[in-house]
């Protein structure tokens, strides 16, 4: 019968009208309409893209919205009942995010899903268009970079797209004249988020620089260098081994083909660093967790210092917690956290929650041992964003570089 909901639902959609009980007792369905503004190229198709896996998990598309004869773009998410959900609007990528009026970020919308309801959203412009358009009066977002950070533009990879890499170096480096000490180094996934809001994701960025440099100068942790590493629109390819039925993936084997063999060799040669497994880490949120977490297990003659932030555990059904329970052995030290207030699958599990427990079950299973070399901690109330991960870079970095 279910098989029967969804096209029944998308033709509510279509029509504007959405009769409570079009779906079965345990799920509400929420039908969104959006009204593209006059400059949407004709053929464009819209997307929401949000925090669950049936809106892409963030990755720019998730569910496809289908134009009606009215104009107006319509698609049906169907969850159980009080799930909260955050998404936006685009035309298939970030770079053709919705944007205000001004030009200016909008923010996630929000909704929790109690009942039938049906969502009206009005798009007042695109990024790519306001881009094009020199801004469209919208002020740019002021930089707030903290210490020493060194830009390597457009980095060139024979196995991946370029993309930016930010190296932040600790305080008193360039004072070394003896050049003798060298540094643990962190590398960061999803780079354009740690140091800056003018390169952020809705101008929300980790704060890693102005958190390490705090720690640094208190003693608190050893001086480190931390690597912010560009993502580009094949994030979810590069950041994922596995391969999901609804969602692809797969290609991390070629971004660790990018980081082991160019970019590390590089970082290496060009600042002082202490190079081996034992003083270099990788840290990543979502499928940056994900993606940080395989790296560790797959080459730990590189990264033992491994941070599993909000992991994407439930991509490819499980795949990353089939692999740790595929392989034995340990040696690294982990850091695992998950929001309570994460989101829920269709099926009515908590998704992200439950299959984090699943992965950190696979861990210790493999030998791991909590609060040891793994920590794992569940943050009450926390979402799935930027803002959520920056509030938990500190303790990250204290149990990453303790001795």
């Amino acid at each position: 019968m279910r098989s029967l909901i969804r096209p029944l639902a998308a033709l509510l959609a279509l029509t504007g009208t959405f009769p409570a009980g079009a779906v079965l007792a345990a799920d509400v369905a929420v039908a969104f309409r959006v009204t593209a503004p006059a400059t949407t190229p004709s053929d464009a198709k819209l997307w929401l893209s949000g925090d669950l896996p049936a809106l892409g998990a963030w990755n720019g598309a998730g569910l496809a919205l289908a134009r009606g004869g009215d104009g107006v773009h319509a698609g049906v998410l169907t969850v159980p009942a009080g799930t909260r959900l955050e998404y936006k609007v685009t035309r298939g990528s970030w770079d053709t995010v919705e944007k205000d009026a001004r030009g200016g970020e909008v923010g996630n919308r929000v909704l929790v899903a109690a009942r039938d309801t049906t969502v009206a959203i009005a798009v007042a412009t695109w990024r790519d268009q306001v881009e094009k358009a020199g801004g469209g009066g919208a002020p740019a977002r002021p930089t707030t970079l903290t210490g020493d950070i060194r830009r390597h533009a457009a980095f060139a990879s024979k196995h991946v797209k370029p993309r930016d890499v930010w190296v932040w170096l600790p305080p008193g480096y360039a004072a070394d004249t003896s050049a003798t000490r060298r540094y643990p180094v962190i590398y960061f996934h999803d780079g354009n988020n740690v140091f800056d809001r003018a390169t952020s994701f809705l101008g929300i960025e980790w704060a890693v620089d102005e958190t390490a440099d705090r720690l640094v100068k208190a003693g608190a942790v050893p001086p480190f260098i931390a690597v912010a590493i560009a993502n580009t629109d094949d994030r979810m390819a590069e950041y994922t081994p596995g391969v999901d039925a609804h969602h692809g993936g797969g290609r991390a084997e070629a971004y660790a083909g990018f980081l082991l063999g160019e970019l590390k060799p590089f970082v290496d040669a060009t600042y002082r660093t202490e190079p081996g497994p034992a003083t270099t880490g990788i840290v990543g949120s979502s499928l940056g967790a994900n993606v940080s977490l395989w790296l560790g297990l797959e080459h730990p003659e590189t990264f033992t210092r491994i941070g599993v932030v909000s992991p994407a555990a439930w991509f490819a059904h499980r795949d990353l917690a089939r692999r740790v329970a595929a392989g034995e052995g340990t040696g690294l030290r982990v850091w695992m956290d998950i929001g309570t207030a994460e989101g829920t699958s269709s099926a009515g599990r908590r998704l992200w929650l439950d299959d984090a427990r699943a992965l950190r079950d696979a861990l210790v299973a493999r030998g791991y041992r909590l609060g040891t070399d793994l920590h794992y901690e569940e943050v009450e109330g926390a979402v799935h964003n930027e803002a959520a991960w920056a509030a938990r870079v500190e303790p990250i970095l204290r149990f990453l570089l303790a001795p």
